[in-house]
């Protein structure tokens, strides 16, 4: 559905106001189908994304700057989410017996499990490309890019 209609605008200021509009409307958009996606498993998109990082390192740990590196979401507060995560047995942390101010973080066989588990889901949610080509979806992704400097 076009934005317009999903909006009900018809008029925009600049197409750069349009795009601006289209591109956090779209991005609510994934955000909740993925949310509603990982509500089924009882954790959320940067308690998911922080499995699939460590499940990425696995069998080495991750420390939690490295893991915030690379998150898609650099917001969250690594600290108390890790907290959950090891509250539920999804991923441990081990003191480094060499400097015992430093933390390895690594994910738990039962986190492996959930990803397991987690990936009909992530496939369903491929889907939202489905009517877009494969030059499509390199077009958009390298626009995005360049959007973003």
């Amino acid at each position: 559905m076009k934005l317009e209609e999903e909006i009900k605008q018809k008029k925009f200021k600049s197409s750069t106001h349009k795009v601006l509009l289209n591109i956090i409307f779209t991005a609510n958009w994934l955000n909740t189908k993925f949310k509603d996606g990982f509500k089924e498993y009882g954790i959320t998109q940067q308690q998911y994304n922080v499995l699939r990082i460590l499940n990425g390192r696995y069998p080495m740990s991750a420390n939690p700057n490295e893991i915030k590196e690379v998150m898609l979401d650099k917001n969250p507060d690594l600290t108390r989410l890790c907290d959950r995560m090891c509250a539920n047995g999804l991923i441990k942390r081990k003191v480094d017996s060499d400097n015992r101010r430093k933390v390895n973080i690594m994910i738990t066989t039962k986190g492996i499990n959930l990803l397991k588990k987690i990936e009909p889901t992530i496939e369903k949610q491929e889907t939202y490309f489905k009517y877009m080509s494969n030059s499509d979806k390199e077009l958009l992704s390298e626009l995005l890019d360049k959007f973003r400097g």
